[in-house]
């Protein structure tokens, strides 16, 4: 037996028949012979008819424009580019580069200053920056 229940016949233990609880056969292919994701054993999307779907992303999950993982704009599928982030600067537990949320909350502190004492946009409680410089004096 494999350790997808599938048996050297290609009988899945579970069903007793040619494809698992999820409807795939030991292959990853449905009875109408497209995997999970929509292609079929040739690579062609159900949907589109092409090596694409309409996404614009291969059998291997990589772009047709690109032909990597990344779209055009630098973004995976799931929205995030090569360092994790979305379009907005947030990671998929939504803290930017520098551990705040979106309302300005940071990762650690749950304040809205940093462990530093700085906020966000980098001002401390007094609105001074780093430099001791308030925002009028940039």
């Amino acid at each position: 037996m494999s350790k997808d229940g599938f048996n050297k016949d290609g009988y899945h233990k579970a069903t007793g028949t040619k494809f698992n609880k999820e409807g795939y056969d030991q292959d990853g292919f449905s009875r109408n012979g497209y995997d999970e994701n929509g292609y079929d054993k040739n690579g062609i999307h159900i949907a589109t008819g092409t090596l694409v779907n309409t996404a614009g992303l291969n059998k291997e999950g990589n772009y047709e424009a690109t032909g990597t993982k990344f779209n055009e704009e630098g973004f995976d599928k799931d929205g995030f580019d090569k360092l994790g982030y979305d379009k907005d600067g947030f990671n998929k537990y939504g803290y930017d580069k520098n551990s705040f949320d979106k309302d300005g909350t940071h990762f650690v502190t749950h304040t809205l200053f940093n462990t530093a004492g700085f906020n966000k946009d980098g001002f401390d409680k007094l609105g001074k920056n780093k430099q001791k410089l308030t925002s009028n004096e940039d």
